[in-house]
């Protein structure tokens, strides 16, 4: 990992040559990649036993039922409804988005656990636990989180249980589409503005992620290596036109990969996909021991999440602040577990 890493550090700074704000970007690159950076090599070399990994993933188990058991009760004494969108699950978290990002995160974890034999004597209670989070990711009324619960489900069905998990997604789907309201499956964003009471209904992002797939292209076309500057406020600043004609949801691309590509120019976005699809690659390669031990099982818990996290930031852009930082200290958990060997339990790990 650690050409790709330090390559995507390099045109990140790279990006301040033709930043819009340059003072900005140096401060998001020190905020965002450099602490990334510091967490994972922090972690990398400091967990080096199996119980270590136990550790982390009791940490994550209780973190997540009191971070659960928050929002079901935060949100009912808001005035939240399951049947009509009013207000959207946050939890502890700054919005639904965040909260959301955090659930798709975990959920791979616990779903993992729920089957595996290192956890039989609290498989019920995990799943009991990962029903609650499913629970809460429908409450985030984010259709992102629910395609990437379904894309991490379905990947999990394609190894494990594939007839009892594809025969759950499908009644799922089914539940879905007979008993959800309209007013949930088709609802828009709802603002108010600063010092009002009055509610503004934006329609959602949705309609818009055209005109902002049509911008990039025109980007791309125009100056395809000249970065507007790391960090996503970056767009507000380079494109002041499509600002003033556009929803204010629209500071961003709303897209992970589009703004890293508008942010850091095509080499930026090559590097970056160059850098997940390493670490996708060096996890999931464990797929076949996933249930059996726990290097294995935290490497391809941390693989399905990778594949979740950025399914879900195909409609958003949430590789930021304190779900970009999770998301490293996870991937370099589990890079550090199957790196070295454990008890005897693996054999041939590759290097990260």
């Amino acid at each position: 990992m650690d050409l790709p890493l330090w390559a995507w550090t390099a045109v990140a700074f790279f990006s301040l040559v033709w930043a819009v704000n340059p003072t900005y970007s140096l401060n998001e690159i020190v905020g965002e990649v450099l602490k990334g950076l510091l967490v994972y090599y922090l972690v990398y070399f400091s967990l080096s036993r199996e119980e270590h990994l136990q550790q982390v993933y009791l940490v994550l188990v209780v973190g997540d039922f009191f971070m659960i058991a928050f929002d079901l009760i935060d949100f009912y004494w808001q005035g939240g409804s399951f049947r009509e969108y009013t207000i959207r699950a946050r939890s502890l978290h700054s919005g639904y988005g965040s909260f959301g990002t955090y659930l798709v995160t975990l959920y791979p974890f616990l779903l993992l656990g729920s089957f595996s034999p290192l956890l039989k004597r609290f498989r019920w209670a995990l799943r009991v636990l990962l029903v609650m989070n499913l629970f809460s990711v429908y409450l985030t009324f984010g259709r992102a989180m629910w395609l990437a619960v379904g894309a991490e489900t379905a990947f999990f069905g394609l190894f494990f249980r594939r007839k009892q998990t594809f025969l759950f997604l499908f009644l799922g789907l089914i539940l879905f589409v007979i008993f959800i309201p309209k007013t949930v499956w088709f609802h828009g964003e709802r603002l108010s503005p600063e010092g009002t009471k009055t509610v503004q209904s934006l329609g959602g992002t949705g309609g818009d992620l055209l005109e902002i797939w049509k911008l990039c292209l025109n980007f791309f076309k125009e100056r395809p290596f000249q970065g507007i500057g790391f960090g996503r406020r970056s767009f507000s600043e380079a494109f002041p036109e499509f600002r003033a004609t556009h929803q204010p949801l629209l500071w961003h691309a709303h897209n992970t990969f589009l703004d890293v590509f508008l942010q850091t120019g095509l080499q930026g976005l090559i590097i970056f996909l160059w850098l997940m699809g390493r670490a996708f690659i060096l996890l999931i390669r464990w797929v076949k021991e996933g249930l059996s031990s726990w290097p294995a099982m935290t490497a391809t818990a941390c693989g399905i999440m990778i594949l979740g996290f950025f399914v879900r930031n195909l409609f958003d852009d949430f590789y930021v602040d304190d779900s970009a930082l999770l998301l490293w200290f996870l991937i370099a958990t589990a890079l550090s577990g199957i790196s070295r060997k454990p008890s005897g339990l693996l054999s041939d790990p590759p290097r990260p």
